[in-house]
């Protein structure tokens, strides 16, 4: 137990103080030897898991995501049943907040690896899952936390707004880009910022801003330290996970339009 604490207490200090650390590979990079790649694969696939928990357990247990009272999605019912008790609705509300996370994760992870094949600097992709894993279960889990917390708080009206307002702008910008007409589910925002942020409001969303900075910086040294890649290729990393949301909302507009199209057919 005294070791896990011990363990938890460095990485945080590593998280704020020392992110290089954080995301570098241990050991020598000549020690390639399978047995080595397996147990360090190994560790990094029990650290992410408990990082998952740590972000969705808490997450579930303050009722975000499915609670009691709230409908199960159809592809939850298979699992849980129809009218599912508490002990399943809390398996459910933990799968799903977990989801968000794994979903980006892996998004992250191939993107990443793509923009190191294609510019010749990948040495690996465990260098690469090593690096992306810490970044996105310490930093994007922090950021996912404030925003879920936004969501759900009191108090923090006009910040929740705010954030609310940027992705509203941020689809409506990618609309534009694109020269599409249709119509999306939520009107434009007038205006970015609602009004004076709460004093919990404002500390949240500076949290929120330096975790977003923390979380790129991450991601540029881990591509830095793992790969020896040049300042080049890793500003082009932090581009392309930069883009992956564009494409989500292009994907989505572009299928979207499809089916509007099928629908007056």
């Amino acid at each position: 137990m005294g070791v896990i604490v011990g363990d938890t207490v460095r990485g945080l200090y590593h998280a704020v103080f020392r992110p290089s650390r954080l995301v570098a590979v241990p050991g020598r990079r000549t020690d390639r030897s399978t047995a080595e790649v397996l147990r360090q694969s190994w560790q990094l696939l029990v650290v992410y898991l408990a990082n998952l928990v740590l972000y969705a357990g808490p997450l579930t247990l303050a009722g975000i995501g499915i609670s009691a009272g709230s409908s199960v999605p159809n592809w939850l019912v298979g699992v849980t049943g129809e009218e599912p008790g508490t002990a399943a609705l809390f398996f459910a509300g933990f799968l799903q907040n977990s989801l968000y996370l794994f979903g980006v994760t892996i998004a992250t992870l191939v993107g990443v690896h793509f923009a190191l094949l294609v510019t010749l600097q990948s040495d690996g992709f465990f260098r690469t899952a090593y690096s992306i894993v810490y970044s996105t279960s310490i930093y994007l889990a922090g950021i996912f936390t404030i925003v879920w917390y936004l969501t759900t708080a009191g108090g923090v009206a006009n910040a929740r707004q705010f954030v609310i307002n940027l992705q509203v702008e941020f689809i409506y910008a990618v609309i534009d880009l694109l020269g599409s007409d249709i119509a999306f589910q939520i009107a434009r925002p007038e205006t970015i910022v609602p009004g004076p942020f709460s004093v919990v409001g404002e500390a949240a969303l500076v949290a929120l801003a330096v975790l977003v900075v923390y979380y790129f910086y991450s991601l540029y040294l881990g591509t830095r330290l793992n790969h020896d890649a040049g300042r080049f290729e890793s500003y082009l990393v932090i581009v392309v996970v930069v883009a992956l949301p564009v494409l989500y909302v292009v994907g989505s507009i572009v299928a979207t339009t499809i089916q509007q199209g099928s629908m007056l057919a």
